[in-house]
């Protein structure tokens, strides 16, 4: 019996230190909104905490080659919020190439966590790629990295959660990089 308290008091401080974790973060996910993007080449709905910035750029591989892609990004709370939509409609045939590259990409930026599958919608509709996460050399905090490949198109997504943030799993990140829908078309109520 005596054993159980030294545990039940380590659960505690456990439990509460994930608690201060998720309130911190949740002042900051409260603002959260969905950007419809079905008036360009995007095709897309995505979560942001604030208005993301745009621009175009070049985006360069050894697959690839170079590449027209328009970048959007945020940062706040010491997190960089990127998401690089690479147009690609003639690559299709190298498309798990291009979606393996992007993985491999990540992971070089530093020391792997974690590899997994990601899915964005359901059933049928699902497109299947990547969810990366890696601590980035030279202690520049950690980097969630999703890969997604379809209708000629390289999605992107990236949190940089930088030291100065405090909390390398913020649940800020993982909103970010799971917050993805190709289905434009939904109803809303």
């Amino acid at each position: 019996m005596m054993r159980m308290r030294p545990m039940a008091i380590a659960m505690a401080t456990v439990i509460s230190k994930l608690a201060l974790a998720a309130s911190a973060d949740s002042t900051m996910a409260a603002e959260w909104e969905e950007y419809r993007y079905e008036e360009d080449d995007l095709a897309m709905l995505k979560e942001w905490p604030g208005e993301p910035t745009r621009q175009m750029i070049e985006y360069l591989t050894p697959v690839i080659g170079t590449a027209s892609a328009e970048q959007l990004s945020y940062e706040e709370d010491n997190i960089i919020f990127r998401m690089t939509v690479v147009m690609l409609p003639e690559r299709g045939d190298v498309g798990a190439s291009i979606l393996g590259e992007c993985v491999a990409m990540a992971e070089a930026e530093g020391m792997p966590v974690a590899n997994m599958t990601a899915r964005v919608e359901p059933g049928a509709r699902a497109v299947y790629g990547r969810l990366v996460s890696v601590n980035l050399s030279d202690n520049g905090g950690r980097a969630q990295t999703a890969c997604f490949f379809t209708k000629g198109k390289l999605y992107k997504i990236q949190a940089i959660i930088l030291p100065e943030h405090g909390q390398p799993n913020s649940s800020l990140a993982i909103r970010f990089t799971n917050s993805l829908s190709f289905n434009i078309e939904r109803v809303y109520e």
